[in-house]
């Protein structure tokens, strides 16, 4: 591959393996993010999966209609595939700070980034004793960490499971899940939804 600019994205000149594997690294992002195989995201855009599975790799480059075809199917656009670092916001927030929301009685999150362009989505969640929460799914990937108590997870189809300090779930989204404050004093965690879907 060569070097080369890409029109109208930035005036730095752009090397082509550079680019490469950014539009890569975007694309399996975003394809595992929406739970599609490379088969499937084939059918959408209409190129062959051995292509795809070389722009994930940072193998290729396509062409411009190939991109737009790409980024159609994916629902963004070429300029997002390409510098998808310029759609991330830099966040901080200090422990005490962020914006909460009841969920429901007995249940609080507190949110822990601030801004709309983010690839996941970090939230505190604070229950209280016999709290519980049900969401019937939704795009991605979801994964909790316990900071305090125990925490018990119900994903549809499969048995409960029950989370202690310190312990880690993860599991697609798109599966509906029961959360409960299992032990006596409630349950602090972390859940980290990627992409964001508050």
């Amino acid at each position: 591959m060569t070097g080369g600019t890409v029109a109208g994205i930035g005036t730095r000149p752009l090397d082509g393996d550079e680019v490469a594997v950014t539009l890569g690294t975007a694309l399996r992002r975003l394809r595992k993010a929406q739970g599609l195989t490379l088969q499937q995201l084939a059918s959408r855009c209409g190129l062959s999966q051995p292509f795809l599975s070389q722009l994930e790799n940072g193998k290729a480059m396509p062409s411009l209609l190939a991109l737009h075809n790409v980024a159609q199917a994916l629902e963004t656009t070429a300029h997002s595939l390409l510098l998808p670092q310029e759609r991330l916001d830099i966040s901080l927030v200090r422990h005490g700070d962020g914006e909460t929301y009841q969920l429901v009685d007995g249940a609080s999150t507190r949110f822990l980034t601030r801004g709309g362009a983010h690839l996941m989505e970090p939230n505190e969640v604070e229950f209280e004793a016999g709290a519980r929460t049900v969401n019937t799914g939704h795009e991605g990937e979801e994964l909790i960490y316990v900071l305090a108590g125990r925490l018990r997870v119900e994903l549809e189809g499969s048995p409960p499971v029950d989370l202690n300090r310190g312990d880690v779930y993860t599991y697609p989204a798109t599966i509906p899940h029961t959360m409960t404050a299992a032990g006596h004093a409630g349950c602090r965690f972390l859940v980290v939804t990627s992409p964001p879907s508050f």
